[in-house]
């Protein structure tokens, strides 16, 4: 079963990335544009994402702090854990999806034009995480469950149960963000759309970017459904490519 992370991604590719005032030729200008547009994107790095496209700086740091948020997110359901109001767990695995994209692995080529078009190639080494700490999570659910079973959670308020639950989980991640492996990379090439005084990608184009950056779960993983431990928070349906 292959399935990805997915959720809604927060992007500001549509501001256009400004043709004048730099005497560098069209291919290194937009190779540098998609540079600065993944790093804006993942590692918060904005300096250039502002200065190739004249972004604001407060919305160029925000777009980094919610495409981290909506990875966090996106592992939360994908475990089943409801940590939203949790003051300690959510901000926790904030800091665990900021630590995954702080290893993204990526090349990008200088454009190259096409029947008067100009592309770009991307390539992307996928985040292994998924896979990486299957075997953990699949243990760690399992002594869990015994665990429920002997009854040491009975006098654990609901809330309680789930922050535990939670907890171990997380305790994974943050293991398995530090020594983080990769997929084979794929490439993806992105096209420039031109304007009379500027440039861009389309969401498209970009969410085709993203959709490699965190790898696919092999095909021999369970569910996320199946991650979720015995009378253990609702289990919310995630959709899968």
């Amino acid at each position: 079963m292959k399935k990805r992370l997915l959720g809604c991604l927060m992007i500001l590719t549509m501001i256009a990335g400004m043709l004048t005032g730099c005497g560098a030729s069209k291919e290194s200008r937009f190779q540098s544009y998609i540079q600065s547009v993944i790093t804006a994107n993942y590692l918060g790095t904005s300096d250039e994402y502002i200065k190739t496209t004249g972004a604001n700086r407060t919305d160029a740091e925000a777009l980094y702090l919610q495409n981290a948020n909506r990875l966090a997110n996106n592992l939360s359901t994908y475990y089943g854990l409801n940590i939203s109001g949790d003051s300690e767990l959510a901000p926790r695995m904030d800091e665990v999806a900021k630590q995954i994209y702080s290893r993204i692995r990526y090349e990008v080529s200088p454009a190259r034009m096409t029947n008067g078009i100009y592309y770009v190639d991307v390539t992307i080494y996928p985040i292994n995480i998924l896979n990486d700490t299957h075997s953990y999570v699949t243990d760690y659910v399992g002594l869990f469950n015994k665990k429920v079973s002997t009854g040491d959670y009975n006098d654990y308020t609901r809330e309680q149960y789930r922050h535990e639950f939670a907890s171990g989980i997380i305790d994974i991640l943050e293991e398995g963000a530090k020594k983080l492996t990769y997929q084979d990379p794929k490439t993806v090439t992105v096209r420039i759309i031109e304007g009379k005084d500027s440039y861009y990608i389309s969401d498209d184009d970009f969410r085709a970017i993203d959709d490699l950056v965190i790898a696919t779960v092999n095909h021999d993983s369970e569910t996320p459904e199946n991650y979720h431990p015995e009378d253990s928070t609702e289990t919310t349906e995630q959709s899968w490519g």
